[in-house]
C-alpha cells in the first residue's frame, strides 16, 4: 500500500456516491491528485513524474505571480485575531459553501 494505511486508501477511493457528488467538488480537492492516484495504482515511476511536473507548474505559477507583483490570498480563508486570545486565526469565510469553482486555480 505504499505506506497508505487502509483508512488513508479509502479516504481517497471514489465510490459511486462519490462519482455522483464530483461536480460539487472544487478542482482542488486533494482526491484528484493525479500523483496519488498512480501510487495508489501501484505505478510509482508514473507518481514521481507526476509529483515532478505538479512541483514544476505550482513553481511557475509562483514565479509568474512574483514578476506581475500579485499577492497570494486563501480563497476560503481569512486570517483575523481571535477576540479573546488575541491570537491571529485562520476563519472561514463562507465562500468555500457557496460552491462557486470559478476562481479556482488549475493545480493539478
Amino acid at each position: 500500500y505504499y505506506n497508505f494505511s487502509l483508512f488513508t486508501m479509502a479516504l481517497n477511493e471514489w465510490t459511486e456516491k462519490d462519482k455522483r457528488l464530483r461536480s460539487r467538488l472544487p478542482p482542488t480537492d486533494c482526491r484528484f491528485r493525479p500523483d496519488i492516484r498512480r501510487l495508489e495504482e501501484g505505478n510509482i515511476d508514473q507518481a514521481a513524474e507526476e509529483k515532478n511536473r505538479l512541483e514544476e507548474k505550482q513553481r511557475a505559477t509562483r514565479r509568474a505571480m512574483e514578476s506581475s507583483q500579485q499577492k497570494w490570498e486563501p480563497r476560503w480563508f481569512s486570517l483575523v485575531k481571535h477576540k479573546v486570545t488575541g491570537n491571529e486565526i485562520w476563519l472561514s469565510n463562507d465562500k468555500y459553501w457557496q460552491r462557486n469553482w470559478n476562481n479556482c486555480p488549475d493545480i493539478y
